[in-house]
């Protein structure tokens, strides 16, 4: 099973904003700043600890989704099974790193020769 590495550092996307989700049929795909996410895995979207949606693969994600659109990210966290982004406006983006033990997250930052995948 791929697991989330402790060394993984998204200080990078403090302060920086998403502007745009870009979906396929089986990822969603979405950039703060430098660090660009790509995703198979579930995608849970809080707002002040509460689940209002979420997305997983074959899905489109709902329209709740434009509300992370041009917020800042103030916090993430790392977790055993997640990545926590935490925005400015109170929501959460939780990143599912649980997929039946296939990658399912894959993170680049731009002007870094490495690329994540869990």
């Amino acid at each position: 099973m791929y697991q989330i590495p402790k060394k993984l550092d998204l200080s990078e996307a403090i302060g920086q904003c998403t502007t745009q989700l870009r979906i396929g049929p089986f990822d969603i795909q979405f950039s703060f700043g430098k660090v660009n996410f790509n995703i198979q895995s579930q995608v849970i979207l809080k707002s002040y600890g509460k689940t209002i949606t979420q997305w997983e693969e074959g899905t489109w994600p709902d329209a709740t989704f434009y509300e992370v659109f041009n917020i800042a990210m103030v916090d993430w966290q790392l977790q055993e099974n997640s990545i926590i982004l935490r925005l400015e406006n109170g929501m959460e983006m939780q990143l599912m790193a649980d997929n039946g033990g296939y990658e399912c997250i894959q993170i680049s930052i731009e002007g870094q020769d490495i690329l994540w995948v869990i």
